[in-house]
């Protein structure tokens, strides 16, 4: 079941919220309150997904590299209802070339940081062997350095 560290939603807050999007000329934006799940649950119709971001050294995938990569699993049934996320998978991987100043600026990740830091395809795909569905911030950017770094990822949607 999920274990949620969140206050229950308040209520005269969301009719407030409700009131104003009755009338047409707004949209509210809610919190979305994650779920994380204590376990993986088992059932026909559950599915896995994975959440995908990462940092690299550039903008080249043919030449530059991935220095940061962060999964987040989540369970959705095949209706498309997510049912909550589990543990995450972060690491930070030192690069064969240079770290441009512009990269450090914009990620926060220094050579210092870097250094000596490891993360194998071997690990990616073991993180996550079933995921039936990839997502990422920006999928034209992410996609080609991940699937270059990990194989597995070439054929996953």
């Amino acid at each position: 079941m999920p274990v949620d560290n969140f206050p229950p939603p308040n209520r005269t807050l969301d009719a407030l919220a409700n009131r104003l999007e009755a009338s047409k000329d707004y949209r509210v934006l809610r919190r979305l309150r994650p779920s994380v799940l204590s376990h993986r649950p088992e059932g026909r119709g559950l599915r896995t997904g994975l959440f995908v971001n990462l940092e690299t050294t550039g903008l080249n995938p043919r030449q530059d590299e991935i220095i940061e990569i962060g999964m987040v699993p989540f369970i959705y049934r095949i209706d498309g209802i997510l049912l909550g996320t589990l543990p995450a998978f972060s690491r930070l991987r030192e690069p064969s070339i240079p770290l441009p100043s512009l990269v450090q600026d914009l990620t926060r990740l220094t050579p210092e940081r870097l250094a000596g830091q490891t993360v194998s395809a071997d690990n990616v795909t073991a993180f996550a062997p079933d995921a039936s569905l990839v997502i990422t911030h920006n999928a034209a950017f992410d996609r080609p350095f991940l699937e270059r770094f990990c194989p597995t990822f070439v054929n996953r949607p």
